[in-house]
């Protein structure tokens, strides 16, 4: 199955996420923050990125403007939901 990676800055909602993936057959790899979350696309390549928006440090769309700027990326989809 895939590897997933799931950047979010709330503990709960990275850790539900990532349990629901690892129960259904995917390897996890997380972070708390979009800097955590660069370091560890650049060491783990996860097939898919899972990237909360609103975060401290790098937020989620610096977050994808760095992996433009810096790493080959097939990007198939972005997708933002507003509260």
């Amino acid at each position: 199955m895939a590897t997933i990676l799931v950047i979010d800055d709330d503990k709960v909602v990275r850790s539900l996420v990532s349990r629901y993936l690892t129960e259904a057959g995917h390897g996890t790899v997380e972070a708390q923050n979009g800097r955590e979350g660069l370091e560890a696309i650049r060491v783990h390549r996860p097939d898919l990125i899972l990237c909360d928006v609103m975060m401290p440090e790098l937020d989620g769309y610096q977050v994808l403007e760095t992996l433009l700027r810096t790493h080959e990326l097939d990007l198939t989809e972005f997708l933002n939901q507003a509260e």
